[in-house]
């Protein structure tokens, strides 16, 4: 820092930060994640349509593939990363695990509401030990809590509920797509429900990936570069309702493309069903007014 101003001096060391190789790694798992929840749900959607061409049910069972063996690794992962983080960002930490005090033998909450003002959790649903067990490998280890990081840490209600909103998805993910591998390995026919349930689970990956990037940007407050610059130091000058009138401009537009990329992708989905109900009166039509030829073999 130079009179206030952010300096890079090395460019390695900054793009190729303790956090890359793990962050790099997860961000790909997740896209390949969203990528195949998507095509395993539009493929699903076009089945329960009633498409019965051999398309939607290879891109249906490449995806669910391609999900079950992938999310094991984005767990093993995502495992590797939250000790990285653990090491260098222990009050993102904290945050994601509702711990407010540092303590040993530290249960996993599965459910909290967290109570910033008085600094507690209330409706607490907990499994024993199990973050000990997670971040330390011990079931008696000590991990700290936010306490140790007054006026130093981030808001730990969108945290913690973001981090519960990925890993829920993910293990949702786990779920569908390993039971759905089951039926296809043993050419059972996939049910109604499971259909329903891979529809349902179309932009999973999309959400999930999102919940983590809120984890990331709002865990990492309030610092954009931990421990050197603050978000405070670095706000801009530029008048409030212009940032707010930009904001808006990129929401609007973003919303738009949204609701015109699902429309699409449903309409392409709904056309290939139609399609293949119309082409069999098609050729009817076209054999009715067919005269065969003697290259038809048909008159002899």
């Amino acid at each position: 820092m130079r009179d206030g101003v952010a300096h890079a001096l090395d460019w390695w060391t900054i793009i190729f930060n303790p956090s890359f190789p793990y962050r790099l790694t997860h961000v790909l798992l997740a896209s390949g994640l969203t990528a195949s929840s998507l095509i395993a749900g539009i493929s699903a959607y076009r089945i329960v349509r009633g498409d019965n061409k051999k398309a939607p049910r290879l891109a249906l069972k490449t995806a669910v593939f391609v999900a079950a063996l992938l999310v094991p690794l984005q767990i093993f992962v995502g495992d590797l990363h939250g000790l990285n983080t653990l090491e260098h960002q222990p009050q993102k930490i904290a945050a994601m695990e509702g711990i407010w005090e540092t303590q040993k033998a530290v249960p996993m909450l599965m459910f909290a509401v967290p109570d910033e003002e008085n600094r507690t959790n209330h409706f607490e649903l907990a499994i024993p030990n199990l973050t000990s067990i997670i971040l330390t490998h011990d079931p008696g280890g000590e991990v700290q809590g936010l306490n140790d990081f007054i006026g130093e840490h981030p808001p730990m209600a969108p945290v913690f509920y973001g981090f519960r909103i990925m890993v829920g998805i993910g293990m949702l993910m786990l779920v569908i797509a390993w039971l759905t591998s089951f039926k296809l390995i043993r050419n059972k026919h996939l049910s109604k429900s499971i259909l329903y349930s891979l529809i349902g689970m179309t932009f999973s990956g999309s959400i999930a990936t999102l919940a983590g990037w809120y984890v990331t940007e709002i865990g990492r407050q309030p610092y954009l570069v931990s421990g050197l610059l603050k978000t405070s130091d670095a706000v801009t000058d530029i008048a409030p309702e212009n940032v707010m009138f930009t904001f808006i401009l990129y929401l609007s537009v973003y919303v738009a493309l949204l609701i015109t990329y699902l429309h699409t992708l449903f309409l392409m989905a709904r056309r290939a069903v139609e399609i293949e109900e119309i082409q069999p009166e098609e050729r009817l039509q076209q054999n009715k007014f067919h005269k065969p030829n003697i290259t038809d073999g048909a008159t002899l």
